[in-house]
């Protein structure tokens, strides 16, 4: 017994030692600690960039303004992909364990203050996903309505000055649904003129959303595990910070790095609801780190252009290339569609920029350059977009007798900023050659 009592007091001294040392470390990072300096920046500055492909549109998102088109060319079509807007998650069963541990250590009087906070924040994130996963939150209606007007507001011109006919399909899964309804009921209010026709359907669903392949999927998990193995199973930190008994709290939760994973999906979620508190708070950042780490590193690998698996990924996605190629050379001919909208989901956004060859998400890491370079949440945000405007240049401008043969160009919007195709020449600026992105990017 006594060499018990020992062994226990050594190690509340231990833990009180990480206690004494974490308040005075304070909040300083210093970024060149981690692998990726700019990842850790950006999450210590604003600790949204830690929810990864979870964290809401407007928090990451910064529509750009327009450089000016070349002379005598104006926007005519636009063909869009956007991913559904923010939703509740899969965790319930993890928020479970965080109530159950926590009230279990309340009734025996060891839950800090902090620790009360978050069995209250967990409450209010249960109450709010209400046993359903994945459905879009007024948040994630709200974000695609924004988009909405500010596409027609940035554009008008495709929508009022030539062909009013809008084309939208959508992936079968709900939040995708009520995004797509979200989206164009606000450009209905804006032009009750446009007419939009909409379709959802088990063949549309194979071009609009697709997946890795199993085999991708499995190659990446052997990745990212060797990474998930360097996270730990402590994390005396949270301990600390829930606990006033951190030695009794381990008869709770004897695996607090079990603990450390539970807020921390918790943390990436809250904000769907409009929480304006982070769960993210109660964890060390270097934890925080790790797991943000993790999730980008398997998220990069099994849907973008990465070296180990990027040539069977891209396979997938030619369905959606060849939709977006298809419907664009049809509203060029015919002149009769104002814009061709798609809904789906953030792996087929974040592969269908990647096979495109855009900056940042386009290019090719092995697993080490992605651990350094990569960051998701920039290009795959709830509501992720990508817009690609077309522009062609004004009859009557060049030559007498109307417009001279000037190629169709268009510019790339990610996320309404405008971005760069890699290995590939603009006319001016961010305009490139239709022609010439066509003959790259056909299957």
């Amino acid at each position: 017994m006594r060499k018990l009592l020992i062994i226990s007091a050594l190690a509340a001294a231990a833990i009180a030692a990480v206690c004494v040392a974490e308040v005075a470390a304070g909040a300083q990072v210093n970024y060149q600690d981690y692998p990726n300096p700019e990842f850790a920046r950006m999450i210590d500055e604003n600790p949204a960039i830690a929810c990864l492909n979870a964290c809401p549109y407007d928090l990451v998102a910064e529509p750009g303004p327009d450089t000016k088109a070349p002379r005598g060319y104006k926007p005519f079509y636009i063909s869009h992909y956007g991913r559904h807007g923010s939703r509740s998650g899969w965790d319930q069963e993890k928020y479970d364990k965080i109530i159950n541990t926590l009230t279990a250590a309340k009734e025996a009087g060891i839950l800090s203050a902090s620790g009360d906070s978050l069995l209250h924040e967990t409450e209010l994130v249960k109450k709010a996903t209400n046993k359903m996963d994945g459905r879009l939150t007024v948040r994630g209606q709200r974000e695609h309505r924004a988009i909405a007007e500010r596409m027609y507001k940035r554009y008008r011109r495709v929508f009022r000055c030539g062909s009013r006919n809008i084309r939208v399909l959508s992936s079968t899964v709900p939040r995708c649904l009520v995004s797509m309804a979200a989206f164009t009921n606000r450009l209905s209010a804006l032009d009750p003129r446009l007419d939009i026709v909409m379709d959802c359907g088990e063949e549309i669903q194979k071009e609009v959303s697709n997946e890795a392949s199993k085999e991708t999927r499995a190659g990446r998990r052997h990745y990212s595990d060797s990474l998930r193995n360097l996270i730990g199973k402590e994390c005396p930190e949270l301990m600390c910070r829930l606990f006033t008994d951190t030695v009794a709290a381990r008869n709770l939760i004897p695996d607090p790095g079990a603990l450390a994973s539970w807020v921390f999906a918790l943390g990436r979620i809250s904000r769907s609801f409009d929480f304006d508190f982070d769960a993210h708070r109660y964890l060390p950042f270097e934890t925080v780190y790790k797991w943000a780490e993790y999730n980008n590193i398997y998220m990069y690998l099994g849907q973008c252009n990465s070296i180990p698996f990027g040539d069977d990924r891209m396979k997938n996605t030619e369905p959606l290339v060849q939709n977006i190629v298809r419907l664009a050379d049809d509203a060029i001919a015919s002149g009769d569609v104002a814009a061709d909208l798609r809904f789906g989901h953030d792996y087929p956004l974040m592969a269908l920029c990647s096979y495109l060859g855009i900056e940042g998400i386009g290019a090719r890491y092995d697993v080490s350059g992605a651990q350094k370079h990569f960051i998701s949440t920039l290009y795959s945000p709830f509501a992720g977009n990508l817009q690609i405007v077309f522009y062609r240049a004004r009859k009557g401008l060049f030559g007498l007798g109307g417009r001279l043969d000037k190629p169709v160009l268009v510019k790339f919007l990610l996320n309404e900023k405008e971005v760069s195709i890699i290995g590939l020449e603009p006319v001016q600026g961010p305009y490139y050659n239709w022609e010439e992105v066509r003959a790259k990017i056909s299957c």
